[in-house]
């Protein structure tokens, strides 16, 4: 049972986020005034990300301090902003002739109270059972967990932006901080320490996303005049379920797996690590035990060399959210999960919006043409096109990898919505796309400037590398997306069964011709991507000796080139290196084809439905036409085709960072695929009940199971991560369920909890704090992680990825190592004046790490700011102290 304490702080939290949603209610129902909701489903993430935004760029420009008074400044700067909105909502004159309101917002909330009370429900219930089970398993501790728990103590001790890198001291954070500023921002409005703000977080992340899926469902389908609105609220509820909480099939394999369900011969064969070998008969499966099984449902692909050989290590991620929140790691990926679903909110709004800005860069260069647009704009879109670019930039500040994503998704959904009111394709059509593209990554990257600047990352050209492993199985991807693809295939079928039986009213144009010409062009441009990225990589340093390892591998030999060869030599040898190298990369994807001419299918499928359904029809063409053509349909065919092509991109590239392997691609690319999967699965069940009831039966019954079956993943690994750290269920020292993430430092380690806690309370600001320094992924850096107080330096190989080739973290280990073991107080006393370091800290860590280790020397020279039995934390003097 949660401590009163804990159950106040939740619900302050809980208050702050339905204040924060109210106050930025009329500005979001003016804002997204199109979608059927209004858009009041996201009241509650738009608010935040307002709030968030206006007080990190002022406190940027050095207008604000980062402190309680900046963060109520921004609530402030909302308010304004909604009682503008509220005004103009009141108007009964819009500038706009098409922007007409009928109704006021009370009067809109009156007549959907019901919808109203389903998305606070929802929020408040997934809210507080996420706040039971982060209880059960509160420690901040392993995985990345004191990577974000240092971003967010940082933020609440740094005094202003960019914070202060915890693990770097002297530089600020290079990493994309916004989920984390807004979480701090939470944590002060709210009352509540870091240590309990870190689950709180991992709480409303989860909420957040539930209700952002509730809402988006609930609009695609509400939207479409042929679908009935009860279909979309309880498609809306199934959604609040299915994406943020339902795991993949992998844990349905567990289960089977674990009960000697299937032969040997099976389990060889779909070949999932873990489970790819002879089922051993055990008391108590692995599911019931607190060991990591569930950790195997983010690795499901078993990656294989070209020459066969299983890779160790390097898997690619394959996660769902419902993974990402039962771990409970805050990071960059789960802070951006609710702003996703505003994005797409954001992109539903451009299509279905009446009137569309004429955006066209070859209109600039004519006398008065860009004024004209600019005016144009400014008078009928400018908001909405402000508040995207907002919402990109914030996109891009927060998980910086699915900026580009949503970028496409929203271009294209402007795109497809000037196709339909042109009522057919024109070349102009294309140029408009990438006018939309370029404006508003330029806005984007202007309202955040200050974080560009700042930003320093280990990406580098050329940004993509090929794929040089064996291609993704099928099996293993339909492991991962089985429940959403079920409906998304029934979807795509019975639409081209449908237009296959009606023919083409413009018997001249073949759009399954271009459909399939399109889709194989893309795949050749792939391939030749592939191979043309090997090209260019082999000749260079850092790239030869893994082409000349891969070659030696597959038994072929490369001829043979000098350290000192010019670059002239190195292009011929990288060429030849390619010209052998490239037919076992081809042959690869020829003998395991599956997937890469599954998506193909799929994807050439959709483009020639929206080449069908953009397309002008005469009005007497067919009496079924206008069932079949919904105002919803082109949006879901959308996003299916931006998951296909984040699903076929890794098969051939990848993009480059510190791993050398897809990992992080994978990563990245099937999250955000499994968010548009997941809603276009949703909106797929209610138009097929609709307009294909059998099929629609069919696809329900089995993705009703699917569902049912994903749901033991978050019931058996919530109770494993229960038993993880409070022991047995039945065990008398069993611990006690809590919210604060450090208890099991005060369990496990009471001196180096107390040491911390003194730390936190009685040290001010952000001087420098010396401690030990180690591997990543380990207990070093912890005291900066807990307290927020900058250290020499943390985990090393974190900050290469954040900034890149940079000698600081190297040369900064060996300036500890002296600091620790050195006798000489002189020198020491230099360095510690170089680096500005306030205090040092001696825990057993520090003890177990250094041989020789030299205390003697601060215990004579430092002050004794702290000491227990087995912590001691030395401060400098204070000048001109004797």
């Amino acid at each position: 049972m949660l401590s009163t304490a804990d159950l106040f702080s939740a619900f302050r939290w809980w208050a702050v986020l339905a204040v924060l949603g109210l106050a930025a209610t009329p500005l979001t129902f003016r804002l997204l005034r199109w979608l059927p909701d209004r858009g009041y489903a996201f009241t509650k993430m738009i608010g935040l990300l307002i709030v968030g935004y206006i007080f990190w760029l002022f406190g940027s420009l050095g207008f604000l301090n980062n402190s309680v008074g900046g963060t109520l400044f921004g609530v402030a700067a909302l308010v304004s902003l909604s009682a503008l909105a509220w005004v103009g909502l009141r108007s009964n004159s819009p500038a706009d002739p098409d922007d007409r309101q009928d109704k006021s917002i009370r009067h809109w909330l009156a007549e959907h109270w019901r919808y109203v009370l389903s998305v606070e429900v929802v929020f408040a219930l997934v809210f507080f059972l996420w706040v039971w089970i982060r209880s059960q398993n509160p420690a901040i501790t392993a995985t990345e967990k004191p990577m974000e728990f240092a971003f967010l103590n940082s933020l609440g001790r740094s005094p202003d932006f960019p914070p202060l890198d915890p693990w770097l001291s002297g530089f600020g954070i290079s990493y994309y901080y916004f989920g984390y500023l807004m979480t701090s921002l939470l944590a002060r409005l709210a009352a509540v320490p870091e240590q309990i703000a870190f689950n709180l977080a991992i709480a409303w992340l989860t909420a957040g996303t539930a209700v952002g899926a509730f809402g988006l469902t609930y609009n695609l389908i509400a939207a479409d005049k042929g679908l009935l609105r009860r279909w979309a609220m309880i498609l809306g509820f199934v959604a609040a379920i299915a994406l943020p909480i339902a795991g993949n099939m992998e844990i349905v394999l567990e289960v089977l797996y674990a009960n000697e369900i299937g032969s040997d011969d099976f389990w060889r064969w779909l070949d999932i690590r873990d489970l790819n070998e002879p089922a051993v008969a055990s008391e108590v499966p692995r599911y019931e035990t607190s060991s990591w099984w569930w950790w195997r449902s983010s690795r499901v692909i078993h990656e294989y060399h070209l020459s066969g050989r299983a890779e160790e290590g390097l898997e690619p991620i394959a996660e769902v959210p419902s993974f990402s929140l039962v771990l409970g790691d805050l990071h960059a990926h789960v802070l951006a999960l609710p702003f996703a679903f505003v994005s797409l909110a954001v992109a539903l709004t451009w299509w279905l919006k009446p009137a569309r800005p004429h955006l066209d860069f070859s209109d600039w260069f004519q006398a008065g043409g860009l004024r004209w647009q600019v005016r144009e704009i400014a008078k009928h879109d400018g908001a909405l096109l402000l508040f995207t670019a907002i919402v990109l930039g914030g996109l891009s500040f927060l998980n910086t990898w699915d900026v580009l994503i949503h970028l496409f998704i929203i271009v294209g959904a402007f795109t497809l919505a000037q196709w339909r009111g042109a009522g057919r394709w024109r070349s102009g059509l294309l140029r408009q796309a990438l006018t939309a593209g370029a404006v508003l990554a330029v806005m984007a990257i202007l309202l955040y400037l200050p974080f560009y600047l700042g930003l320093r990352s280990q990406a580098a050209p050329p940004y993509l590398l090929p794929m040089t492993m064996r291609p993704t199985r099928l099996a293993h991807f339909l492991v991962i997306f089985g429940m959403p693809l079920i409906a998304i295939l029934f979807l795509l079928a019975a639409l081209g069964r449908w237009m296959v039986m009606h023919r083409d009213p413009n018997p001249g144009r073949r759009p399954w011709l271009t459909a399939i010409l399109i889709t194989v062009g893309l795949v050749v441009v792939l391939i030749l991507l592939m191979l043309f990225l090997g090209w260019l990589i082999a000749p260079s340093a850092e790239a030869m000796p893994a082409i000349q390892n891969l070659a030696s591998e597959l038994a072929l030999e490369l001829p043979p080139i000098a350290a000192d060869a010019g670059v002239g030599e190195r292009i011929v040898w990288g060429f030849s290196a390619i010209s052998k190298i490239g037919p076992e990369m081809l042959e690869a994807r020829l003998v395991q084809p599956a997937l890469i001419l599954l998506l193909s299918a799929l994807l050439a499928a959709v483009i020639y439905l929206l080449l069908r359904l953009l397309q002008p029809h005469s009005p007497d063409f067919d009496e079924g036409w206008e069932s079949i053509v919904s105002s919803s349909l082109p949006f879901a065919l959308l996003i299916i085709a931006t998951g296909i092509l984040l699903s076929l991109g890794p098969e051939f590239v990848y993009l480059r960072d510190n791993f050398g392997q897809r990992i992080n691609t994978i990563f990245k690319f099937y999250y955000q695929a499994w968010l548009l999967f997941g809603i276009a699965a949703l909106y797929g069940l209610a138009y097929l009940l609709r307009r294909f009831r059998v099929s629609g039966l069919i696809a329900t019954s089995i993705y009703l199971l699917a569902l049912v079956g994903s749901l033991l993943f978050p019931y058996y690994a919530t109770r494993s991560r229960a038993v993880e750290y409070r022991g047995p269920v039945d065990s008398e020292q069993r611990l006690p369920s809590t919210l604060d993430g450090l208890a099991y430092l005060q369990n496990f380690n009471p001196d180096e909890y107390e040491a911390i806690s003194w730390l936190r309370k009685n040290v001010d600001g952000a001087p420098v704090l010396l401690e030990a320094v180690g591997g990543q992924y380990s207990q070093y850096g912890r005291v900066a992680s807990t307290t927020g107080i900058p250290t020499l330096l943390g985990w090393a190989g974190h900050e290469y990825q954040w900034r890149g080739d940079t000698p600081e973290p190297a040369e900064r280990d060996k300036i500890v190592r002296a600091l620790y073991s050195q006798s000489d107080w002189a020198s020491t006393e230099a360095l510690l004046d170089s680096y500005a370091v306030e205090y040092v800290y001696f825990g057993q860590l520090e003890r177990n790490t250094y041989d020789p280790l030299s205390e003697e020397k601060f215990e004579q020279n430092m002050d004794v700011a702290f000491r227990n039995n087995t912590v001691t934390i030395y401060a400098r003097p204070a000048e001109g102290a004797n």
